[in-house]
């Protein structure tokens, strides 16, 4: 765009250049594009008020010039690969004469840093973090009896689930430094370890003093410190880097709208208390590993179920033992309670980081303990202690996620608000579960690749002679055999939605020729049949999340057999015997194939997300498709797992409110106008302004999720009741939407006269594409537009004049009532 601009005339006046994000430039031709001729009054006349419409631009955002139109040149025909273009006028970049255009730009709270990509690999955690938010049935702020019993099991299983997944991630970072490297390979085979792997001379060499049991333990426990200690410090960063100052003018709180309350978007001080007990936790998993096996060495002359004669360096690990014990549980149910009064959260965080430095003192204490000299202390098998806490959580977790089902059954059956709750109330435990099994799937990859690489062997079943013999928990072959399952669901998944399509092409056929007039059917009818049938296939969502459910299933159900009959221990290097000794008739040899695919596959997983991760960053068509999911996943506060990635709405709301009420005080009139994710933030804006601002707000939101995602989703939070209390604070709301587009539709509200749902104006989808056959002046049909350039649309400017109408109409009475 820069070099077309350096040829064309240099006396141009201030052009714009398209949008390619949100706001992308205008497939529509100059004369039916974004401004339109006035259609009555001039929106200049009547009462001297200013007047903004302020844009909030959704998934992939874009540069502020983009976004305004600010750029030398403006396309007025053909399309990106070949179009005229000229310089852009004054006029050109109001929507309406004498309207004020301002942007809200919040993409780089998502976007930025290449390095943000990394977030991806905290996928499992931001899943069990939306799972929260997923409740189904209302949100009262005081509820009662067995609302208020569902609700606190929901959030409690929540919030236990997302602290497992941090112990889960811990625990996989120790199997690689602890067990793997440490154990097995310094302490347990020092000599064939520095002759496989040359590099670890320094920790495995008889001649090191590092190769003694003790001292290659604590090193290897570098490891999940390590990650434990970035995971603490991204989440202070990112908390400090999006936190706001508190408004002084508090909104209008309303039972009906949760979002609408004062201290929605002030969630720092319970993150920060949760925050201190998921890593106090993880220190304490780490200590555990590292005492339990010293603990055992000390206790291995006692007989059965007895303590050793006379004192000892057991007494030492005893006492230890039980204050971790102590510091780990009293940490694990701090996060049980749940965000209140700030003075209360105040006590809570002082407790829980009390625990935290009472984790840390601990573990150094441990540290000593274990470089205790032990004189023929000497590592065998695998590291005590780590597959008993692995099956021991895998069967917590299916406990946590029968808890979440059984309260939201009962969340959804008390108060069925919203008709069309996505998978009856239960997407929440769904999306929980899926987060575990991603995050069982991740660290089980991890270990499992840790363990390929470091013994040099091409399999687990059949090592090669120069193989070392390492080992790791079974329970990660049951997690590698349910990638395998999920891999062949995706497959089947995808075949289903192919013919999903291509049936419901065939359905629209019908209306597309009628709707163009058309007598023959051609390529182009059905391109836009195909078109409409994909807009429409969201509606499948909850169905392909049922389906990869059942590795989940199958999983809970070894997992607490596991756990209920001592459960299968063997390691790796026989776990193909054990996985096919409980499944009868299946052949050791094909276990052991689908072991090693699923290893493949949850490495490729790994790699592939974090890949997509920067990919994103750099590329927006990969950040438009990955965005649509992401940004309603951190959407959403850090209340379940204070280690996802951040909030952006966190930052976003507060600072949009603090804008518009700004204007509001100063007389300006304001229209927000949100584009997919951001028309969901200029709701959440809407019910953050203080009362002075009614009467100046209309809300445009266009390509909305509103109803079709969030209000099926999130029932506890948007709903038709939350959207008629959102409609009571706007003087007027309009909503565009298009059959095409996959993510929008019309946002639907109850009406309190008669407690009918009824849609938002602008019910009817917009006509997509314009026309059939190309318009006048262009030699190519204009294209299915979809999800993007709403703005462009003719109807997006009447849109606007008819609400600014509206808002000039309420004035005068407005006027009345301030006197009155």
């Amino acid at each position: 765009m820069s070099d077309l601009a350096e040829s064309l005339p240099a006396h141009g006046p201030d052009p714009t250049a398209s949008a390619p994000g949100s706001f992308p430039p205008s497939p529509y031709p100059a004369a039916t594009g974004n401004r339109t001729a006035p259609s009555g009054p001039d929106e200049r006349s009547g009462p001297a008020r200013h007047r903004v419409e302020l844009r909030v631009h959704g998934v992939s955002g874009g540069q502020a010039e983009e976004l305004l139109d600010v750029e030398p040149a403006m396309r007025v025909g053909g399309d990106g690969l070949a179009g005229f273009f000229r310089w852009r006028r004054e006029p050109d970049t109001e929507t309406v004469p004498g309207v004020r255009r301002e942007i809200f730009a919040w993409g780089n709270l998502t976007s930025g840093s290449s390095s943000r990509a990394l977030w991806l690999l905290l996928l499992p955690f931001m899943l069990v973090n939306v799972a929260y938010w997923m409740r189904p049935g209302r949100m009262d702020r005081q509820p009662t009896g067995v609302r208020l019993l569902a609700n606190n099991a929901y959030g409690a299983g929540v919030r236990l689930m997302a602290l497992s997944l941090t112990v889960l991630i811990t625990l996989a970072a120790a199997g690689v430094g602890m067990d793997l490297v440490a154990w097995q390979c310094a302490a347990g085979q020092g000599g064939a370890c520095v002759r496989a792997l040359p590099w670890m001379a320094f920790l495995a060499s008889p001649s090191s003093v590092l190769s003694a049991t003790g001292p290659a333990l604590v090193t290897g426990a570098v490891v999940p410190v390590t990650v434990v200690l970035v995971l603490w410090r991204l989440s202070r960063r990112t908390a400090a880097e999006y936190e706001v100052v508190s408004s002084p003018v508090p909104p209008r709180p309303s039972d009906a709208a949760p979002l609408s309350h004062a201290d929605f978007w002030r969630n720092s001080e319970t993150m920060g208390r949760l925050r201190s007990a998921h890593i106090a936790v993880a220190l304490g998993t780490v200590a555990a590993l590292l005492l339990l096996p010293a603990l055992r060495y000390d206790l291995a002359g006692a007989a059965p179920l007895r303590l050793p004669d006379g004192p000892g360096p057991w007494v030492a690990g005893a006492v230890l033992a039980a204050l971790l014990a102590g510091v780990v549980a009293t940490s694990s149910v701090s996060v049980l309670v749940p965000g209140g009064d700030p003075r209360w959260n105040a006590r809570a965080d002082l407790v829980c980081r009390l625990l935290r430095d009472a984790a840390l003192v601990l573990g150094a204490a441990v540290v000593a303990y274990t470089l205790w000299p032990r004189p023929g202390w000497t590592a065998s098998g695998r590291l005590p202690g780590n597959g008993a806490i692995l099956n021991t959580l895998f069967s917590v977790q299916v406990a946590l996620a029968l808890v979440m089902l059984v309260a939201a059954l009962a969340l959804y059956s008390l108060d069925r608000a919203h008709p069309d709750t996505a998978m009856g109330g239960m997407a929440g435990p769904a999306t929980a579960s899926l987060g575990a099994l991603l995050g069982g799937g991740f660290s089980a990859a991890i270990v499992y690749q840790g363990s390929l690489l470091l013994s040099g062997c091409g399999s687990l079943s059949a090592p090669g002679a120069d193989c070392l013999p390492l080992t790791v928990p079974t329970a990660y072959s049951w997690l590698q055999l349910a990638f395998v399952l999920e891999a062949g669901i995706a497959l089947a998944a995808v075949v289903l939605l192919a013919l999903v399509l291509r049936r419901g092409t065939r359905a629209h056929l019908d209306g597309v020729t009628e709707d163009y007039k058309r007598s023959v059917r051609d390529r182009r009818t059905w391109e836009i049949a195909r078109a409409r049938a994909a807009g429409r296939m969201t509606e499948v969502l909850p169905s392909v999340l049922a389906a990869f459910l059942l590795p989940v299933v199958a999983l809970g159900a070894l997992a607490l057999y596991s756990f209920l009959s001592g459960g299968p221990a063997a390691g790796p290097a026989s776990a193909a015997t054990a996985v096919s000794s409980e499944v009868r008739g299946l052949p050791q040899g094909t276990v052991s194939g689908l072991i090693g695919v699923g290893s493949l596959l949850g490495g490729a997983a790994l790699v592939a997300v974090a890949w997509i991760g920067r990919s994103a960053y750099r590329d927006r068509p990969t950040r438009q498709a990955v965005g649509a999911v992401w940004d309603v996943g951190t959407f959403w506060p850090r209340a379940a797992h204070p280690l996802a990635p951040p909030s952006y709405a966190e930052r976003a709301v507060p600072q949009l409110s603090a804008r518009v009420a700004l204007m509001c005080r100063e007389g300006t009139d304001v229209v927000l106008s949100g584009h997919s994710q951001g028309s969901v933030l200029a709701a959440a804006t809407v019910w953050q302004l203080p009362t002075d601002c009614l009467g100046q707000i209309a809300l445009i939101t266009h390509g909305s999720p509103l109803d079709r995602l969030y209000a099926r989703y999130f029932p506890a939070y948007f709903g038709p009741e939350p959207f008629a209390d959102l409609r009571e604070r706007v003087t007027a709301w309009r909503n565009l939407w298009r059959t095409t587009d996959a993510i929008a539709g019309p946002v639907r509200m109850r009406d309190a006269s008669d407690g009918a749902t009824r849609p938002v104006r602008e019910a009817a989808p917009l006509p997509d594409p314009r026309s059939y056959d190309a318009p006048p002046g262009e030699a190519r049909r204009p294209p299915v537009l979809g999800h993007s350039h709403y703005t462009g649309d003719p109807a997006y400017s009447e849109a606007l004049r008819e609400v600014l109408r509206t808002m000039r109409e309420e004035e005068p009475a407005l006027g009345r009532a301030a006197t009155g």
